[in-house]
């Protein structure tokens, strides 16, 4: 700082020592296309001066600046590529996880499906056989109920024809009598 502060003293001191900064020279009124070599020297001077600490000092803390700037902007867009490839990398895992976990489902829901046909199936066969094994017994009963009773009407039979005879030995009626007598039994009986 203190040689930018001595380049701009310096720099001023010359501008005074200039022809034109004089007040005679101020005087007379220059034109517009009058070349003033003296002022063009320092203007160049002055030019070069400042180009020069710019150049020096500004310059590099600039272009450190951008060239900062620059690798960070660079850094950032790899970090965005990197996330962005992550993320993508992400949602594919996350749709080939969704995809399995609906083929699961589906799975699941088919053997949910078959397992209740088979259940169902399951059940109409016990029903089928507990229904048919009702019905073998209900005929099994009923065929012995008639079998009790076929041998219920031949006891019954038997006892009558015997009754019937008894009183046909004992009373050794004709033919008519007997057939009366049989009918007279009958009807008491019945």
């Amino acid at each position: 700082m203190t040689n930018l502060s001595r380049l701009t003293g310096s720099c001023a001191l010359f501008m005074l020592t200039l022809p034109g900064s004089l007040p005679a020279a101020q005087e007379s009124m220059p034109s517009v296309f009058t070349v003033n070599f003296g002022l063009v020297f320092w203007t160049w001077i002055l030019f070069l001066a400042t180009l020069g600490v710019l150049s020096w000092k500004a310059f590099p803390a600039i272009s450190k600046g951008l060239e900062a700037r620059s690798q960070r902007i660079e850094d950032e867009i790899g970090s965005a590529r990197r996330d962005r490839e992550e993320a993508r990398r992400l949602l594919d895992e996350h749709q080939r996880q969704l995809d399995e976990a609906r083929l699961e489902a589906k799975g699941i829901l088919q053997e949910g499906r078959e397992a209740g046909e088979r259940l169902r199936e399951e059940i109409l066969a016990d029903a089928r056989k507990e229904h048919e094994a009702l019905l073998d017994k209900a005929r099994t009963e009923m065929d012995r109920e008639r079998e009790e009773l076929i041998a219920s009407v031949r006891r019954d039979a038997v006892d009558l024809s015997i009754a019937a005879a008894e009183r046909l030995v004992s009373e050794r009626l004709d033919d008519e009598a007997n057939r009366k007598l049989v009918r007279d039994y009958l009807s008491e009986i019945g």
